[in-house]
């Protein structure tokens, strides 16, 4: 079967947003000041999330803008690239950015591609792009495609997917924007690159955490 091809988001899906005074005092890990009847005790857990030990400054025409990620769940997207196993498609509003992006996260530019996907000056095209990306992906039939954002996937979009029955599985993965991919999701992506054929036409796993929440940096 051909290379799974992930359409990354990056804010709330790399890039974490996470609560500020969790951050403060350490972040993931470091939670045994929280009541156990706290949630975020249970959302910052190591069992859930990735540790937060990326800590960044990307600088752009628009501003400068703080970043904070997990070193090793990036080191592992770069090596399913690397290996070849999947294909790597920034899909994200910082498209403009994204080459900055990879120089912080210590990616080569030549393991990812950036999706052209609207106009940032005018902004055509911001609401309805990343789908429009999507099912133009699926028109390829080029293979198993898994879609991360955690502001775009939802049942609605699964279900349209579902009822062109694409050739190949799609899986969306919508994480919880405070932690970016959990761990749990992690595995989960990996056990579909693995058999992707086991899957069906399209599913959807979301983190059972995720809030409300307001429109992220969005350029």
């Amino acid at each position: 079967m051909n290379p799974t091809r992930i359409y990354l988001d990056f804010d709330g899906v790399i890039n974490a947003f996470p609560d500020a005074k969790v951050l403060r005092r350490g972040g993931v890990g470091h939670t045994g000041w929280l009541k156990d009847s706290d949630p975020r005790k249970s959302l910052y857990s190591e069992e859930r999330a990735f540790r937060l030990d990326g800590n960044e400054q990307v600088r752009t025409d628009r501003g400068r803008f703080r970043i904070h990620f997990s070193r090793q769940l990036v080191d592992g997207l770069r090596g399913l690239a690397e290996s070849g196993v999947v294909e790597l498609h920034w899909l994200s509003t910082w498209q403009d950015y994204c080459s900055r992006l990879n120089q912080r996260l210590g990616w080569s530019p030549d393991i990812i591609t950036t999706e052209r996907w609207y106009d940032m000056e005018t902004g055509a095209h911001r609401k309805t792009g990343k789908k429009a990306t999507i099912f133009h992906a699926l028109e390829q039939q080029a293979g198993p495609i898994i879609w991360i954002d955690d502001e775009e996937c939802f049942e609605t979009p699964r279900m349209q997917i579902e009822s062109i029955q694409p050739k190949y599985p799609v899986l969306l993965i919508r994480p919880d924007e405070r932690i970016a991919i959990s761990r749990r999701q992690w595995r989960l992506i990996q056990e579909f690159i693995a058999k992707p054929e086991e899957y069906p036409a399209a599913s959807l796993d979301e983190e059972k955490t995720i809030h409300a929440h307001r429109e992220h940096i969005g350029f």
